[in-house]
């Protein structure tokens, strides 16, 4: 587990705008480990951790977009029933609170990344080395 910088881009959601922003990071070789886009109308945040923060900095800036940047867990974790639920129980026994998650499983691995935004990161960090 890590602690780790996530990207939330602030999209209009419009047909194509995720594909631009996207097809943008690959062209720079920015890989997307993680991502989660929400079904909101108007303007939505897209979240994602990224394998080279500063570039995907840059082409946001490039292409007008407004982000932040936010401390999340990166959690690796066994891609098997009960990997999730046994992390979580123990970021809820210490009084750490979830505030959203999203993940991604690694092609041709057995295990899955999941981005955490909790209520106290250095904490969530000790709770699940």
């Amino acid at each position: 587990m890590a602690i780790v910088k996530q990207i939330s881009v602030r999209v209009k959601n419009e047909r194509g705008v995720l594909a631009e922003l996207c097809s943008e990071l690959a062209r720079v070789a920015v890989n997307i480990k993680a991502l989660m886009v929400p079904d909101q109308a108007g303007t939505a945040p897209v979240r994602m951790l990224v394998n080279n923060l500063a570039t995907a900095q840059k082409v946001l800036e490039e292409l007008g977009f407004q982000y932040t940047t936010e401390e999340v867990i990166a959690a690796r974790m066994s891609d098997r029933p009960g990997s999730l639920g046994r992390m979580t129980r123990k970021l809820a026994e210490k009084g750490i609170d979830i505030h959203y998650a999203y993940g991604s499983v690694s092609k041709g691995t057995k295990e899955a990344v999941i981005a955490l935004a909790v209520s106290d990161v250095a904490a969530a960090d000790k709770v699940i080395k």
